[in-house]
């Protein structure tokens, strides 16, 4: 609800959205080191085998999944805009590093080989505006995941409109860009029972925070639910 008003539920490719990753790299170069670190945290401590490969679902333009391939880790990727996707395999290449990269929707997907963990991060899971889409989602992570692989959501509940304006300048050239689209906010409570309804996850454990003594109990005001997932 905004202002009071029922907002309509546009159902619509996100494909052309996001449409300057370089921009958009610049605008949201944020504290990716320590989320990484978090990250890195989760899956030594609660997978029960080592984690080796990882896929970043609606990766964007890679800020977490390159961090994470400098560290080691076999990246893939899975995002729903074609240039992003492009940018990234640009930016692995230049780096020497390979990934499986898919462009596809993330209520929907599979991979060439299973992975040992999936992240979803930057609120992300905030584009699925239905809880059976979030169903949907959780079976498809659910899917491409070894048994007892770790899957690190990154989901805040229920539906408002965001709006972002970018502005950059290049080469002295100024260029605006624009896009609204809807959003979704999961509650804790909420999100515990779509893992259960969605089946084949054990809850693990929810942070309000990128680090490890940040747990969502012990917060008053949180403003992000980062939740760590173990399949079954």
């Amino acid at each position: 609800m905004v202002g009071g008003k029922a907002l309509r539920l546009r159902e619509r490719s996100r494909a052309r959205e996001y449409s300057a990753p370089r921009f958009y790299e610049i605008a949201f170069e944020l504290n990716r080191k320590g989320e990484v670190d978090f990250l890195v945290h989760c899956f030594k401590r609660f997978s029960p085998r080592p984690v080796r490969r990882v896929v970043d679902i609606a990766c964007g333009t890679g800020p977490h999944l390159m961090r994470l391939a400098d560290r080691g880790y076999q990246m893939s990727g899975l995002d729903l805009s074609p240039r992003n996707v492009q940018f990234l395999r640009e930016r692995l290449a230049r780096k020497g590093h390979e990934g499986e990269l898919v462009v596809g929707d993330m209520t929907d997907f599979r991979l060439a080989r299973p992975v040992d963990a999936a992240i979803c991060m930057q609120d992300s899971q905030g584009h699925l505006l239905k809880t059976e889409q979030l169903v949907a989602h959780l079976r498809a992570v659910a899917r491409c995941l070894k048994r007892g692989g770790l899957n690190d959501v990154d989901p805040v509940s229920q539906v408002f409109r965001e709006r972002m304006t970018l502005e950059a300048i290049e080469n002295g050239t100024r260029r605006v860009y624009r896009q609204t689209h809807l959003s979704r906010m999961v509650f804790p409570q909420e999100l515990k029972s779509v893992v259960e309804l969605a089946g084949g996850f054990e809850f693990v454990q929810w942070f309000f925070g990128f680090k490890p003594h940040q747990v969502l109990e012990r917060s008053r005001h949180p403003i992000i639910m980062v939740v760590v997932l173990r399949k079954k």
